[in-house]
């Protein structure tokens, strides 16, 4: 018994030890299992941070943009970079390509599918999608695919698209300037002691956009090719608003050609009328004849060698004008007769003072400069009613400026605190005179009815000329059916502070809006810019206490009468 006893301890001593052993392992084991998972758990916490596997390293340690913001007067923001995702395909890490290509159909059904078997021919990484949208972005991490990878970058947006189209122009994808601002301030755009600092305009974006919508509205009433405008400060040369229709949006990076030629700088126009404004103030400059000068007997038709010019709508009541008349009724004859008493030296020396027929100085890549022929005494008679010499809608701007201005012949630009640039061509008492003839033109009141009244708008004291001009033909030597209309004005008469140039491309007629079909620049492009300034006025006004004054003064001198 005690035998049995004693076997029975060391029986179960034996068995305590051997389950003590096999606990050991399990917990071993466990250890490991639970060791092995945290590690793994760890491992993703990183990779769903960080995606290491899936987003593609920059280039550079740090990413910082490369170019400066874009900014309006009043800070709105016109161009910014900001950073972008592309997503990528890398042919070495496909597995199943027909799979691959079908889960990213399903949820890229925009890409070409077709150019991307071709691509994966010859190339080991395509770039299936750029700037993917948010949730785009979303798709393209839950596809988990290891082919496919997505690649940060910065690109360049335009927040207010066809607004600003031809001022601003574009960049491309390495983020380099090729075109308007964007080109001509390339370098200090980039500039990276200067990042921080935006490059202010002095473009305003809620003018721009208002005279935008008139310029629209206007090619659809009068079914024309295209529309240009150009408001400016006449006391400082800076740009409020210059909009060239048809336009584009910058964000897009296909473009039609067509889209892009800028009418105020590139496009170069013959533009009529208008020039009788510098025949005009030339001669008042020259003392050779005052506002209240008679030219008398004017014919209907003179010859320079064996060329006629006629007069524009002759009638009986353009056998004898003043000045004044002479500008108000558009006389050709009379305006070569002001240019003969003039001389036509003082005549081209003084086109060349305006410096019409030079580049542009405004901040923008796309100039022309005129192909003025040499000086002959028929172009330049014919030069003094705009036929034979051509130039561009800003260069005109600028030079129309000086002759309401004081007399200050001004750089234009677009940058807001760039230090202004001018010269004096005429004295103030021309610049007085030349106002209140070009008042005269448009004045309602004026018992010569001007070609400029349908931009009277009340208590603006609205000056300007009209212009009409026959285009050059595409097809042979000589001028075509089609014509260019412009209106040249500023306002307020007593101290013009601003100019705006209205020019539409290929007008037709109107009977619509006027009963009939003719189609000068007066059933038009002064149509126009009579609507532009009633739509800018009030927004011009809230920083501007001498508009308001002269709008004030001008209410109750009506009031009064």
């Amino acid at each position: 018994m005690k035998k049995n006893n004693q076997l029975n301890l060391y029986f179960e001593d034996r068995t305590e030890s051997k389950k003590n052993s096999n606990n050991g392992r399990i917990n071993l084991v466990l250890s490991c299992i639970l060791l092995f998972s945290f590690i793994i758990f760890l491992r993703l916490l990183v990779l769903g941070f960080n995606k290491v596997d899936f987003v593609e390293n920059q280039t550079r340690e740090d990413l910082f943009f490369e170019r400066r913001e874009v900014v309006d007067t009043n800070g709105i923001i016109l161009a910014k970079n900001i950073i972008v995702h592309d997503l990528i395909l890398r042919k070495n890490k496909i597995g199943n390509i027909n799979d691959l290509l079908l889960k990213v159909k399903i949820n890229f059904p925009s890409i070409n599918f077709s150019q991307i078997k071709k691509d994966l021919e010859s190339k080991k990484i395509i770039i299936l999608k750029r700037n993917l949208s948010q949730s785009e972005y979303n798709k393209a991490i839950l596809l988990g695919e290891p082919a496919l990878e997505l690649t940060k970058r910065e690109s360049r947006i335009y927040p207010q698209k066809n607004i600003m189209a031809h001022i601003l122009g574009q960049v491309d994808i390495d983020n380099n300037g090729i075109s308007g601002l964007e080109f001509f301030l390339d370098e200090e755009i980039k500039d990276k002691s200067k990042l921080n600092i935006p490059v202010t305009l002095s473009i305003d974006s809620r003018i721009q956009f208002l005279i935008r919508q008139n310029l629209q509205k206007g090619i659809e009433d009068f079914a024309a090719q295209g529309a240009a405008a150009i408001l400016m400060d006449a006391n400082t040369g800076k740009i409020i608003s210059m909009v060239s229709l048809p336009d584009f949006d910058n964000n897009s990076r296909e473009n039609n050609s067509s889209l892009l030629l800028n009418k105020n700088t590139k496009s170069l126009f013959e533009l009529g009328s208008v020039f009788k404004t510098f025949a005009i103030a030339s001669a008042i400059e020259n003392k050779v004849i005052k506002k209240e000068t008679l030219f008398t007997n004017l014919r209907q038709r003179v010859y320079c060698g064996k060329y006629p010019i006629d007069e524009y709508r002759w009638d009986k009541s353009k056998l004898n004008l003043t000045t004044e008349e002479i500008l108000v009724k558009s006389s050709n004859i009379g305006t070569i007769e002001i240019i003969k008493k003039n001389g036509l030296e003082n005549h081209q020396n003084f086109l060349e003072k305006l410096e019409l027929f030079e580049y542009p100085t405004l901040e923008v890549a796309e100039v022309s400069k005129s192909v003025k022929n040499r000086w002959g005494m028929c172009n330049t008679l014919t030069s003094g009613y705009g036929h034979g010499v051509n130039t561009t809608l800003i260069q005109f701007s600028r030079a129309f400026a000086a002759i309401v201005n004081g007399g200050f012949l001004i750089d234009t630009s677009i940058i807001k605190d760039k230090e202004i640039v001018q010269k004096k061509i005429l004295n103030n008492q021309t610049s007085k005179v030349m106002n209140e003839i070009l008042r005269a033109n448009v004045d309602k009141k004026n018992k010569t009815a001007g070609s400029g009244r349908n931009a009277d708008v009340e208590a603006y004291q609205v000056i300007g000329k009209t212009g009409t001009a026959e285009k050059p033909s595409k097809i042979e030597k000589g001028y075509s059916k089609e014509i260019v209309n412009v209106f040249a004005s500023a306002f307020p008469e007593k101290n013009p502070r601003y100019v705006l140039s209205v020019l539409i491309d290929e007008p037709k007629g109107a009977p619509h809006i006027w009963k009939h079909n003719r189609r000068e620049s007066g059933w038009n492009a002064v149509y126009i810019a009579g609507k532009i300034i009633q739509n800018i006025g009030p927004t011009l006004a809230t920083n501007d206490r001498e508009l308001v004054r002269s709008y004030q003064n001008n209410i109750n001198v009506k009031k009064i009468n």
